[in-house]
């Protein structure tokens, strides 16, 4: 490794770049790639590692050393301490890359590096962002890892996310507080169930610790001074301990026959582990046996050999009782298989000791048979205890195992299938999530975060990009509301949504607005019908205009309000639909009153002439004759003129409504000329008359305009 290597180098406060080869630092991570026997092309890794140092060169990581070693040390962990492949680690190397510049974007990435890799980095493009505030309880936490599970296309997705967690959690300390109980938090809830159900057993316990340190201060700092304050005499009595064990299984003479070779070790407990054990078993630090734990590893695929040296091990050292646990005959259900048990030490002090074949040892430490079972505190309602969650990531284990026969991101695609048939899992531009049933629209997400956005809605950016309205959302889907005060719901899109909530609050809000208009429509068509003194009830309005598709009288207020209908039109629709056929009967009468009644329902669609019997003498006759644009409320105002001079009488009207234009003329008779001559004038006012001609009994004139 390379002197200096800076994922391992201490902040300098006075030389933040002195110290940091870049060069150094790539020759480390190939060397890494080498050692672990991870194939590579030099010339593809290359050129990922000169991208990241061009993307990162004018920043500084939050530690104060350049930035490009936040995603080295993420593709370090990946290459080192987990299971990678050369697409992972360059993957890792891009996985903030399009947070820092648009230089390299998607189809760069995928030219240059493959589909395999830039779908991976889109998908940790997406959850990027998520290590927000926003996870503040069961809910949320659950719906988080659901997204996660999600949006990922490929099972490394996960594993270069754990990476990069847990470089974050080595520089925790470079945080505010507040923030770093945030992460830890964040770590323990989140990031550790999937390390744990992955096996990543190291990885875990790195991450339990590093969390527990700032959640739990006090409890740390008093196990670590007590195991540091311990360390030379442990480390001495594990040496003292070991002695007689490797002496007697060297100078056993039926393992010598049959070539057995084996190797002890001790080990410590992680810190967050024992605060655990001590919590559960209500001991003190010092009456803890599994302090000690010792590791024999056989170098036989005969599992029985592992009770035989159990038996010899036994010999030197007593067994404490009820400590014997047989995982071999038995094995736990993610088929890990070991003896356990405890023995009286020198001193009488409790050890802990495993006894398994190598082939146990690789399946539990390589992760297949990781303890992911063990002390869950998930609910079982959570999505990690799914079964078609765990089938896939046993699935991603055997691949540890480097099973080339298993296919991990298909078996994903199934997974999703089933257990995101229903819902999707998208987030808004400040990280909340977000739950909606499949096919949903930005619509449905603009409904779902208020029902203000939804009715003030005018577009939608998806990941950055204006879409269109009916864009059926997908899991990972970063979503932003364009609103506007103008804007408010359409009928159509009714048929857009699928959400619940968005169907019932535009239900709702349509018929809320139906009754408005209603509301409007009717009083504006009362109040015509006074002006106008027309007598018609709703059932005669549905009976005449049923012919129209106006089957409700609600839709007939509606049209009134909306100016769908015509108002003019519909007035002199009815004058002619109902009272045409009884005019006649009305003719028969002299009586004033009737004839004005009579007027004022008379509208013609052709020429006709109405003569009066037993009308006064013609010599104080008087006549004006008019032409009109088409204006059907015309013969209304000339009626509303007439009424206001009870003292004229009407002798005949004649009109012809034709080719979108009106000609009438009217004869009435007055004893007083100048009432007849003001009735002419207030007549010849009539803003749509565009012609007029009276007819005098001593003379003519003629006005046009």
């Amino acid at each position: 490794m390379a002197k200096n290597f800076s994922v391992f180098a201490k902040k300098q406060t006075n030389k933040i770049v002195d110290g940091i080869n870049p060069e150094e630092d790539f020759a480390a991570l190939v060397s890494q790639l080498k050692q672990n026997k991870i194939t590579f092309d030099p010339k593809k890794l290359r050129k990922a590692f000169d991208i990241v140092i061009d993307s990162n060169k004018n920043y500084l990581h939050i530690n104060g050393l350049p930035r490009y070693t936040q995603p080295l040390s993420v593709a370090m962990i990946l290459a080192k301490e987990i299971p990678a492949d050369e697409d992972s680690v360059i993957a890792a190397l891009f996985f903030n890359l399009w947070k820092n510049t648009d230089k390299y974007d998607y189809e760069f990435i995928k030219n240059e590096f493959g589909g395999s890799v830039v779908l991976i980095v889109d998908s940790l493009n997406k959850i990027y962002d998520i290590d927000n505030n926003s996870l503040t309880n069961p809910e949320k936490l659950e719906n988080f890892r659901k997204f996660l599970i999600a949006v990922v296309t490929d099972y490394r997705v996960i594993l270069i996310k754990l990476a990069a967690v847990l470089e974050k959690m080595r520089n925790i300390q470079h945080y505010e507080k507040e923030e770093q109980l945030r992460m830890a938090n964040e770590v323990l809830e989140i990031y550790n169930p999937f390390a744990n159900r992955l096996g990543l057993r190291n990885l875990k316990w790195e991450l339990d610790d590093l969390a527990f340190k700032i959640i739990n201060t006090k409890e740390y700092n008093e196990i670590a001074d007590y195991l540091q304050a311990s360390h030379e005499q442990r480390e001495e009595y594990i040496r003292v301990f070991i002695e007689p064990l490797k002496e007697k299984l060297q100078n056993d003479e039926f393992l010598k026959k049959n070539k057995i070779t084996f190797e002890i070790n001790g080990r410590a407990k992680h810190i967050y582990s024992i605060y655990h054990k001590l919590l559960l078993r209500q001991k003190s630090i010092d009456e803890l046996y599994d302090l000690f734990a010792i590791r024999v590893i056989l170098n036989t695929s005969d599992s029985m050999m592992c009770y035989y040296v159990y038996g010899l091990l036994a010999s030197v050292y007593p067994p404490v009782p009820e400590t014997f646990k047989d995982y071999i005959s038995v094995p736990k259900k993610n088929g890990y298989q070991s003896i356990h048990t405890a023995v009286f030490g020198p001193d009488n002090k409790a050890v802990e000791i495993q006894i398994r074949t190598e082939g146990m040892h690789l399946f539990s430490e390589q992760g297949v048979a990781a303890h992911f079972n063990y002390k869950s505190n998930l609910p079982k309602s959570s999505i990690l205890e799914k079964v078609e969650i765990n089938k896939w990531m046993e699935m991603v284990r055997l691949i540890f195992e480097k099973d080339e026969n298993v296919n991990p991101n298909q078996i994903m695609e199934e997974v999703k299938s089933n257990l995101f048939s229903e819902e999707i899992y998208i987030y808004s531009p400040t990280n909340d999530f977000i739950t909606l049933p499949v096919n949903s629209t930005t619509l449905d997400y603009a409904y779902k975060i208020h029902t203000e956005i939804g009715d003030h809605y005018v577009a939608a950016k998806v990941n950055g990009k204006i879409v269109p309205i009916d864009y059926k959302l997908k899991n990972g889907d970063k979503v932003e509301i364009i609103n506007s005060n103008n804007a408010k719901p359409s009928e159509d899109w009714l048929d857009i949504v699928v959400s619940s909530k968005a169907k019932s609050h535009l239900t709702k809000y349509f018929k809320e607005k139906r009754k408005e208009q209603q509301r409007l429509g009717k009083m504006k068509w009362e109040k015509v019908l006074d002006n106008y003194n027309i007598k018609i009830n709703e059932s005669q309005i549905i009976d005449n205009l049923k012919e129209f598709h106006i089957d409700r009288i609600g839709d007939f207020y509606e049209s009134i309000a909306d100016e769908s209908i015509d108002i003019d039109k519909l007035v002199s629709y009815f004058h002619n639909k109902l009272y045409n056929e009884d005019l006649e009967e009305y003719a028969t009468y002299s009586n004033k009153q009737r004839i004005l009644q009579t007027l004022n329902l008379v509208d013609k669609t052709d020429y006709k002439e109405d003569i009066y019997e037993d009308i006064l003498p013609s010599e104080h006759i008087y006549t004006i004759k008019f032409y009109s644009r088409d204006n059907y409320r015309l013969i209304d105002k000339i009626k509303h003129i007439f009424s206001k001079h009870p003292n004229l009488l009407i002798t005949s009207l004649k009109y012809d409504l034709n080719l979108g234009k009106i000609e009438g003329e009217i004869t009435f008779k007055s004893d007083n000329k100048d009432d007849a001559i003001k009735l002419m004038e207030e007549i010849e006012d009539l803003t749509e008359i565009i012609k007029k001609e009276r007819i005098l009994p001593e003379f003519s004139t003629s006005i046009d305009e």
